[in-house]
C-alpha cells in the first residue's frame, strides 16, 4: 500500500491555475522592464488591433522567428524581406491552451537593408504562422490515448520510393506491429506535386498519424517545395517528420506536428511508446487490483455491519410482529363477538318485520273489501240518479210542451182583439187554471231535486 500512496501526488491543479501560476512567474521578471535590440528579417502580417499589428521578426540563417508587436506608424516605411533592428521590452503571453508565447513591443525601427529573404521564404514563414494559428497536435498523447483504450492505431508510412529502411527501424516497427496497424506507401520525394498529392490523399483515409520518412542525401531539400509545406499545413491528420540527417534543419520541420531528428529512430519511437504504454497499463492494472481489493474488502466490512445492523431490525420487526398479530387476533376475537350480537338484532328484526307485513297485508284485504263495497254503493246512487234525471228530463219535457200550448192559445187570444169579453175572462180563468197546475208540477220537480241532492251527499259521507 506504502507504493500505491507514493504514486499520488500531494497537491492538485487545474489547468486553469497551473496556467495562472506561470503567467504570474513570468510577468514579474526583471527583464520585462528593460529595452532589448533584436537584429532580424521583418515580415509584415495582416493582423492588426487598434493601432498595434503582430508582425514577426525572423532569423537571417534559420526558420526561427518571434511575434512582434509593431505600432502602425512604424510599419509604414516597411516591406517584407527588410532587414530591420528593432527596439522594444519583452512580454509573455499563456495561451489557453498551455502555450507560452514570446513577443516583443516595439517602441523603435531601424533599417538595415531592402531585401534579405527570397519571396518563397516569406511564404514559409506565412504557412508556419498559420499552423501556429491552426495549433499543432499532441502526437504523442494521442497515440497513447487509443493504445489505453486497447484500440489499434492506424499509421501511414510515406517512403522515398528507392530508400532503403535501417534495421533498427524495421526491428522497431515489428516490435510495435502488435499494437499499432502501419500502411506502407512510396512516392517520389523529387516530384514534389506527386508527394503532394499523395498527403492529400492519405488526409482523406482517416489515418490517426501520417509519417514522412526518408534519409538524408542528395534532394532531401525538394521536401521545402512550398506546395509541399502548404499541403502538411492544411493537412487535419497528425503528421510526423522523419526525413533527413539530424544536422539537415529543413523548414518542414517547423510545419510537421511531431518531429523524429534521425529517421530510424522512428521505429525506435513506436515501439518504446507501445512498451512504455504496456508497462504503465500493467501497472495501473496492479494499481487497480489492490485499489479493488481494499474497496472490496471495504465492502465485506461494510456489508458485515450492516448484516448486523439487519439482524437487530429483523429481530425488533419480529417482536413487532407478534405483538401486532396478538392485537389482531383479539381484534378478530372482538369482531366475532361483534357480528354474533349483530346477527341476533338481524333476527328480531327480521320478525318484526314479518309481523308488520302480515298485519300489512290484513289491513290491504280490508280495505279492499271496503272499497268493493263502496264502488257497489256508489254504482246503485249512480243508477238511480240516472233514474231521477230521465223522470227530470220527462216532466221538463211535458212542461215544454204546455208551455207551448199556452203560448199557441196566447197567440190566438192576442189575435183576437175583437172577441168578446166573455171569451176573455173564459181565457183568463183557463189561463189561472193551468198555471195552478204549472205550480202543482214545479213542487214535484223540487222535491226530487232534493232527494237527488241527499243520496250524492249520502255517497260522499261514505267515501271520506
Amino acid at each position: 500500500m506504502s507504493e500505491n500512496k507514493s504514486l499520488v501526488p500531494n497537491n492538485f491543479y487545474k489547468p486553469s491555475e497551473l496556467l495562472g501560476i506561470f503567467k504570474n512567474f513570468l510577468s514579474n521578471k526583471e527583464i520585462n522592464a528593460v529595452v532589448l535590440c533584436l537584429h532580424g528579417v521583418y515580415i509584415k502580417s495582416e493582423k492588426i488591433y487598434g493601432n498595434r499589428a503582430y508582425d514577426r521578426l525572423r532569423d537571417e540563417d534559420s526558420v526561427e522567428e518571434l511575434t512582434i508587436i509593431v505600432p502602425v506608424h512604424l510599419r509604414d516605411d516597411l516591406k517584407n524581406g527588410n532587414l530591420v533592428s528593432v527596439y522594444g521590452t519583452l512580454d509573455r503571453h499563456v495561451n489557453s491552451n498551455g502555450s507560452i508565447q514570446i513577443l516583443l513591443n516595439v517602441s523603435r525601427v531601424e533599417k538595415e537593408k531592402d531585401i534579405a529573404i527570397s519571396e518563397d521564404e516569406i511564404k514559409r514563414a506565412e504557412l508556419r504562422r498559420i499552423k501556429g494559428e491552426r495549433g499543432y497536435k499532441n502526437v504523442d498523447g494521442m497515440l497513447e490515448a487509443k493504445l489505453y483504450a486497447n484500440k489499434r492505431p492506424q499509421v501511414a508510412l510515406v517512403y522515398a520510393e528507392s530508400s532503403i529502411t535501417n534495421a533498427d527501424f524495421e526491428k522497431g516497427l515489428e516490435a510495435a506491429k502488435s499494437n499499432i496497424d502501419f500502411y506502407e506507401y512510396r512516392v517520389s520525394f523529387a516530384n514534389s506535386a506527386a508527394l503532394k498529392n499523395t498527403l492529400e490523399q492519405l488526409d482523406k483515409k482517416g489515418y490517426d498519424v501520417v509519417a514522412v520518412v526518408r534519409g538524408g542525401g542528395s534532394g532531401i531539400e525538394k521536401l521545402d517545395d512550398l506546395a509541399v509545406v502548404e499541403t502538411m499545413t492544411y493537412m487535419s491528420t497528425a503528421t510526423i517528420y522523419g526525413a533527413g540527417h539530424e544536422k539537415e534543419n529543413l523548414f518542414l520541420r517547423n510545419i510537421a506536428d511531431k518531429v523524429i531528428p534521425i529517421p530510424f529512430a522512428l521505429g525506435t519511437y513506436f515501439r518504446d511508446l507501445v512498451e512504455s504504454v504496456v508497462e504503465k497499463r500493467n501497472n495501473s492494472r496492479a494499481v487497480l487490483v489492490q485499489e479493488v481489493k481494499k474497496q472490496y474488502e471495504k465492502q465485506i466490512e461494510d456489508s458485515n455491519k450492516k448484516n448486523q445492523e439487519l439482524q437487530c431490525k429483523l429481530k425488533e420487526l419480529t417482536e413487532n410482529q407478534k405483538k401486532a398479530t396478538e392485537a389482531q387476533q383479539e381484534a378478530v376475537k372482538k369482531h366475532n363477538e361483534q357480528v354474533q350480537a349483530m346477527g341476533k338484532q338481524n333476527q328480531e328484526l327480521q320478525k318484526k318485520l314479518a309481523e308488520i307485513t302480515k298485519a300489512n297485508e290484513t289491513a290491504q284485504k280490508q280495505q279492499s273489501e271496503a272499497m268493493g263495497k263502496l264502488q257497489n254503493q256508489m254504482k246503485e246512487q249512480s243508477e238511480a240518479h240516472n233514474k231521477a234525471q230521465q223522470e227530470f228530463n220527462a216532466s221538463l219535457k211535458k212542461m215544454q210542451e204546455t208551455n207551448g200550448e199556452l203560448n199557441k192559445s196566447l197567440s190566438k187570444l192576442t189575435a183576437q182583439n175583437t172577441q168578446t169579453t166573455k171569451e176573455l175572462n173564459e181565457a183568463r180563468d183557463k189561463q189561472r187554471q193551468l198555471e195552478q197546475q204549472l205550480q202543482n208540477n214545479s213542487g214535484d220537480m223540487v222535491w226530487k231535486v232534493i232527494a237527488i241532492a241527499a243520496i250524492i251527499a249520502f255517497i260522499i259521507a261514505l267515501i271520506l
